[in-house]
């Protein structure tokens, strides 16, 4: 809820002092920053969180080493989302950052199944 609240709040801020403070290239690519900070933020939650033992699906410590492993790639992810928005051309720009988001975000979910398959 506050990740959203600061996401809305940030876009409202930015397109506000678009016309007068920032150029709309500006505002857009800070945008795209605010997103993966916001990536980034809840990333390093993951590992974080706690799980009741009797939810799991396999070893506590398999678990805890996929969150990590999540957490970890999820992080560099966001923050290569984040490089994306402030260097890459604007017209690739989400193309790009997506993209390198993407590949973190399957990184992390073929971790998560193979250390509950592995257990299976």
């Amino acid at each position: 809820m506050l990740g959203a609240a600061i996401v809305i709040g940030g876009a409202a801020v930015l397109k506000w002092a678009a016309p007068a403070y920032l150029s709309p290239e500006c505002a857009q690519r800070l945008t795209g920053v605010l997103l993966g900070f916001i990536v980034v933020f809840y990333a390093n939650v993951i590992p974080k969180s706690l799980t009741q033992l009797a939810r799991l699906r396999c070893s506590p410590q398999a678990e805890q080493a996929a969150r990590r492993f999540a957490g970890w790639s999820l992080v560099l992810g966001g923050l290569a989302y984040m490089l994306a928005m402030l260097l890459a051309p604007l017209a690739s720009m989400h193309l790009i950052g997506g993209a390198l988001l993407a590949v973190a975000l399957a990184a992390a979910l073929l971790r998560c199944f193979g250390a509950r398959s592995a257990t299976a």
